[in-house]
């Protein structure tokens, strides 16, 4: 009978162990593992380098030059706007802003398309603000076109599109145009933009579009060529100059103190040892906008509400005299 007794109990103790280490192999205790100290760093260096680099201020300021194919799309009047040959038709310069970031102007001088009764397409605007995104830039010009731009060939253009938003300024497409059956188209821009930086050593190379760029091809253009341009816009503007320098003497859109002293001269400064583009040599007789005299020699400008004072010239959103980036 004892015999028995312990056979059984070393049975049970045999169950029981077996059924503990079945237990432990269902349920296995982790283990922690040891985590690099450079696997963040690790996880930051797979990020392609120019998606830490685009986007920054430096990479999209300064002076751009190209083209743009635009539709101006008003009920009853549609205007298409296209660069007649391969000289540039958009410019627009960037610049450091007082309180960080960038803002700046852009200049449009197209050609209405060949037979269009529409009237050419003079526009300048300026730019308060440009947004920034790795590898892109945005801005809404004074105008209320929203231009959404991305970088190609290594920053060195920049191409996308334009197209005037709901809510932006209602004005007329050009100074005094009236259709035969009398209506005034208002301007409702939008279409693609391509341009080149003209301030960079590696400008040559990116004025000459990829494969699959659209054309046209946009050139590197010599002092010669900037004059011609220069002398075609300037005759472009005359009689808006004229236009707008009779509306200040007639009192509308004066300040709220009813001066006239301030300067309307606004330009862009053009690319190192080229010529500026300016709307003419009158810097005086217009509205001083917010200001109460306008705004003094070296200060920040944009030639509409912040105007400089009488005698001043806005380069480039600089209040600058005659002695300046662009004579007079």
């Amino acid at each position: 009978m004892t015999a028995l007794l312990r056979t059984s109990a070393l049975l049970f103790l045999a169950l029981a162990a077996g059924a503990a280490a079945r237990a432990q192999q269902a349920e296995p205790v982790p283990v922690a593992r040891p985590v690099p100290d450079d696997a963040v760093a690790q996880g930051e260096a797979t990020l392609p380098a120019e998606a830490a680099e685009a986007g920054h201020p430096a990479e999209v300021g300064g002076s751009w030059a190209g083209w743009a194919k635009l539709t101006n799309d008003w009920p009853g009047v549609v205007c298409r706007y296209e660069p007649a040959g391969d000289e540039p038709s958009v410019f627009v310069e960037l610049s450091p802003a007082p309180a960080g970031g960038l803002h700046g102007s852009v200049a449009i001088d197209l050609l209405a398309a060949p037979g269009s009764p529409c009237p050419p397409l003079r526009k300048r605007y300026s730019i308060a603000e440009v947004r920034m995104a790795p590898g892109a830039a945005s801005f809404t010009d004074s105008g209320g076109n929203e231009w959404t731009l991305a970088a190609r060939r290594e920053g060195s253009v920049l191409q996308g599109t334009l197209a005037w938003q709901q809510g932006g300024a209602d004005e007329p497409l050009a100074e005094g145009f009236v259709t035969p059956n009398g209506l005034r188209p208002l301007t409702r821009l939008g279409g693609e933009v391509r341009l080149v930086r003209t301030d960079g050593p590696s400008a040559a190379e990116a004025a000459a579009p990829a494969a699959d760029d659209a054309p046209p091809v946009v050139k590197s253009v010599g002092v010669g060529q900037h004059a011609g341009n220069l002398v075609k816009v300037l005759g472009a503007n005359a009689v808006g100059l004229g236009l707008l320098y009779g509306v200040n003497k007639a009192g509308k859109g004066s300040s709220e103190s009813g001066s006239l002293t301030c300067s309307p001269r606004v330009c862009i400064v053009g690319a190192p040892n080229q010529p500026c583009f300016c709307e003419g040599n009158v810097v005086s007789g217009a509205s001083c906008g917010s200001t109460t005299g306008g705004v003094p020699i070296g200060g920040a400008c944009d030639g509409t509400t912040n105007p400089c004072q009488a005698s001043l010239s806005c380069n480039s959103n600089v209040c600058e005299d005659r002695f300046g980036r662009c004579p007079y």
